[in-house]
């Protein structure tokens, strides 16, 4: 007899689960059995179905792209150095934004501070080469180098008559080397050689002068950086000096953020209440997407605020002049103009026609790579006018802006040697009291 009530001996005697129930295992493992094969072969025809997919997704792209497929096949096995798929990939979208439009296109999205001698140049139709910008506390401005200076020698080899691609390049101030040893011409005709060693330039985007007699001057660079945040400080210095007329410079000046754009604007214009915030300064329209922008001044800043029409303005345009630079001249052309503003003979416009950069450019960060930002143009903007007697709105898109009459100041780049009677010097000098726009300035704000 089994002893069941020994615990050492239960389950040696005990008969198990499967021998007393021997025919319902059968056939519950012929069920799972069934279960688990069924779940095979649907799992085997889910994976060849999304194999199948990803095949014919990957034979699309191949069919949709073939020439970029056929490009990339010879160079991985021709070219005689190692090229990746994401190497390619990257080189194939610069290449393809670089042909949209001369304003669209990928560049590095580092934000890092780079290595710079800090100074701009302009070349003339002689290959004559004219600074025409110095940053605050950079090597250049540190060696000596002003506005206005003639480029004259690079490491000992001259660099009158080359291309500016080349002036730019590696043999000369592109050249790995941190020190460049620079020979310029000055105002006054002498030649100065300068010695610049390549650091970090944080300059500033707008710089401010008092000219004394209650005229101050703000040069602004760009709509880009922390341009809002300088523009704001030379109008505080502005406004310190006790100053009521203004010399705002935007020669040279490519434009940038329209939110930039939007803070500047405040300072600039008015409405007969001499109020800014709410003023619309551009409207952007996009045909892709069927949507209209306006974007308006940010905050009631004009800089006129309780002087009575005391307050008189002068802008400076070249045919550098673009983009944000042509939105806020049409703003303040509107707003201060004799047509629209209460305050008579507040405006006067001086230099050479704009540009005509009417469309503007939005920055996207890409959520593939890090490494690169894609900038693109993204529609056509519109400035304020007066059309019967009511505000409208009109794009200036290959159209210059034009400046006051009388005013107007030969095209920099017309094909003269500016280099003969030292005529760069009424446009870039290293005394700015005598540029020919400055002189008409003082002479309007007189």
């Amino acid at each position: 007899m089994n002893n069941y009530q020994n615990p050492q001996n239960e389950d040696k005697y005990r008969p198990s689960f499967f021998q007393r129930n021997s025919g319902r295992v059968k056939i519950v493992a012929t069920i799972c059995v069934c279960i688990a094969t069924l779940l095979i072969i649907i799992g085997a025809c889910i994976g060849c179905y999304y194999a199948g997919k990803k095949s014919s997704y990957i034979n699309n792209i191949n069919s949709e792209l073939p020439i970029a497929n056929e490009v990339y096949t010879l160079i991985k096995k021709y070219y005689y150095k190692d090229i990746t798929k994401e190497d390619f990939e990257q080189w194939a979208s610069i290449g393809l934004t670089q042909t949209m439009d001369q304003f669209s296109g990928i560049s590095y999205s580092s934000t890092l501070p780079t290595l710079a001698f800090g100074f701009s140049f302009k070349t003339d139709s002689y290959s004559n080469h004219i600074v025409t910008e110095v940053s605050d506390n950079s090597p250049a401005e540190k060696a000596g180098l002003t506005r206005g200076d003639l480029l004259i020698a690079v490491n000992g080899e001259s660099v009158v008559g080359l291309n500016r691609d080349v002036l730019s390049g590696e043999k000369f101030l592109g050249n790995p080397s941190s020190i460049a040893e620079v020979t310029v011409k000055k105002s006054d005709g002498t030649e100065k050689e300068l010695i610049m060693r390549k650091s970090i330039v944080q300059g500033s985007e707008a710089h401010y002068i008092n000219f004394g007699n209650g005229i101050g001057y703000i040069k602004l660079d760009s709509f880009t950086g922390t341009a809002d945040k300088d523009f704001v400080n030379c109008a505080n210095a502005f406004k310190q000096n006790g100053n009521t007329k203004l010399i705002l410079d935007l020669r040279d000046n490519g434009g940038g953020s329209t939110d930039i754009l939007s803070v500047i604007a405040s300072y600039l214009v008015h409405d007969d209440n001499d109020k800014s915030n709410g003023l619309g300064i551009i409207q952007l329209d996009s045909a892709k997407t069927n949507e209209t922008i306006t974007y308006s001044a940010t905050g009631d800043n004009w800089l006129g605020k309780g002087m009575n029409g005391a307050f008189k303005l002068a802008v400076l345009v070249n045919e550098n002049s673009a983009s944000a630079s042509e939105a806020l001249l049409g703003a303040i052309k509107f707003y201060c103009g004799n047509e629209v503003s209460k305050y008579k003979n507040e405006l006067v416009v001086i230099g050479t026609p704009t540009y005509g950069k009417g469309i503007a450019q939005q920055t996207f960060q890409l959520s593939t790579t890090p490494s690169f930002l894609l900038s693109m143009t993204v529609g056509y903007f519109k400035v304020p006018i007066m059309n019967n007697g009511k505000q409208g709105w009109k794009s200036y898109h290959g159209e210059p802006m034009d400046v006051s009459e009388g005013y107007k100041i030969n095209k920099f780049t017309s094909e003269i040697d500016y280099t003969k009677n030292n005529l760069y010097l009424e446009y870039y000098n290293n005394d700015l009291m005598q540029e020919k726009a400055i002189i008409k300035a003082l002479e309007a704000l007189a």
